[in-house]
């Protein structure tokens, strides 16, 4: 399944509890950079990526002018997806890795933008929300109907996974 999920945090943001890193290949001694820095989250590969440039025009006029980093996921939702197939609707009501991974990546931001596209090209909803909104529709995105979409965030207020 080709999904494009991507986390836009403003470009002064630092994730304390991720460390990102330049991939390195060494080669008689020597360190040659491998691309992007990556990290990773649980089963999640981030990937520190350009901006989507069409997600811009879809955001409110207040967050249009914000400078902001993506972090793409780059590996981990396949795996994701296939769990909830196959363990059902347990996992569904809370799956902790997900959960964890956008409450990281989150939490001390006034300001993110989740964008989730099922195929790489689909946004069918862009809305303001929470991190309990854009869980749920991931998930229902990943087992009940392919969904694609864009969540903003402009405050601090937290919801949290009953």
């Amino acid at each position: 399944m080709d999904i494009a999920f991507e986390i836009l945090l403003p470009v002064e943001s630092i994730i304390p509890s991720i460390k990102f890193e330049v991939p390195e290949f060494e080669w008689q001694g020597e360190k040659y950079p491998q691309g992007p820095e990556e990290a990773y989250v649980h089963q999640f590969k981030l990937v520190k990526s350009p901006v989507t440039q069409y997600i811009i025009p879809l955001l409110p006029e207040s967050l249009k002018s914000e400078g902001w980093q993506c972090i793409a996921v780059m590996e981990g939702v396949d795996e994701l997806a296939q769990r909830l197939i196959n363990e059902g609707q347990e996992i569904k009501k809370k799956d902790a890795d997900l959960f964890a991974l956008l409450t990281t990546l989150t939490q001390h931001e006034e300001r993110w933008v989740i964008v989730f596209e099922p195929d790489c090209d689909q946004i069918d909803f862009v809305i303001e929300g929470g991190l309990q909104l854009v869980y749920n529709n991931i998930i229902e995105s990943l087992t009940i109907e392919k969904r694609g979409f864009v969540i903003w965030f402009n405050g601090f207020s937290r919801e949290v996974l009953p």
